[in-house]
């Protein structure tokens, strides 16, 4: 009776994975040509060599774009990213903690949370695709880059907070869309505002399927796979829906139950992040 049961999970398990994979092809037969004939040509344009100027290496308008307006935060807000790292330490800490603030978590919760999405898929993956890629020489750009980038995400966590709404039961709702709607339409960009919030939100909900949760549950399930010496894609499966189970009940609980998961997580990662150099 076991032996039946077992193969019979196998064989579901087998089904799935077949299945996954067809829809796996689906998917990207239909974005590819989306992909290479549209956005890849936009976001990775050079400018610099569409002005006739060789640098030695591709420099696409996106990485123009993000650094060009790092460096425009940064001296707009008087180099807040070196002024106020003091001040963030102390808010990480909780010394500026107020149990009369409006808020579902703390300070040092809302930081894990965002940690969370970084460590990993960010910090970890993407450095070595950039050194691999860049060679080591790209450590010392990541480093400027982050140092910069600092006065960008200063910018938004402000305007987040400027323009979010609390709900009569303390919910607090915002975020980018929320800022690009009121901003712009306190302005006077009313169709502008719409159709900027929109995309923003439909983007956000590609990118989290893809760089949020198939990248790195991808990463997991080659990194178990190998450590555990399976080879088969039923395996793959298992653990997708092992690690769809457990982020399941997390994030079902809402803000408050993922920041009281990340709060104890993170910290041990970010430990064993700065172990592993």
């Amino acid at each position: 009776m076991k032996n039946k049961i077992s193969l019979l999970i196998i064989m579901l398990i087998s089904s799935i994975s077949s299945k996954a994979a067809t829809l796996s092809e689906t998917i990207d037969s239909f974005f590819k040509p989306i992909v290479d004939n549209f956005l890849l040509p936009v976001i990775f344009w050079d400018p610099i060599k569409a002005m006739g100027f060789d640098v030695g290496a591709d420099v696409p308008i996106v990485v123009v774009w993000l650094v060009f307006g790092a460096v425009y935060f940064t001296f707009k807000m008087n180099f807040i990213n070196f002024r106020g790292f003091k001040h963030a330490i102390g808010l990480v800490k909780g010394d500026y903690d107020d149990p009369n603030d409006k808020g579902e978590v703390s300070h040092f919760q809302a930081l894990t949370t965002a940690v969370s999405g970084t460590v990993g898929n960010g910090n970890i993956a993407g450095v070595a695709l950039a050194i691999s890629l860049g060679g080591p020489g790209a450590t010392f750009w990541m480093i400027v880059c982050g140092l910069l980038g600092m006065s960008t995400k200063f910018v938004e966590c402000t305007l987040g907070v400027k323009y979010r709404d609390i709900g009569e039961d303390g919910t607090v709702y915002g975020g980018p869309m929320y800022y690009i709607s009121k901003g712009l339409t306190k302005r006077g960009f009313k169709n502008l505002a719409k159709i900027g919030a929109f995309l923003f939100a439909l983007f956000c909900i590609g990118g989290s399927f893809g760089g949020g949760n198939a990248a790195q549950s991808n990463q997991a399930t080659i990194v178990l796979k190998d450590l555990l010496g399976l080879e088969s894609n039923a395996a793959g499966a298992l653990i997708g829906c092992v690690l769809a189970l457990f982020v399941g009940i997390i994030i079902i609980g809402g803000i408050k139950r993922i920041a009281s998961v990340t709060e104890k997580i993170v910290p041990f990662m970010a430990i064993m992040y700065l172990m592993a150099f």
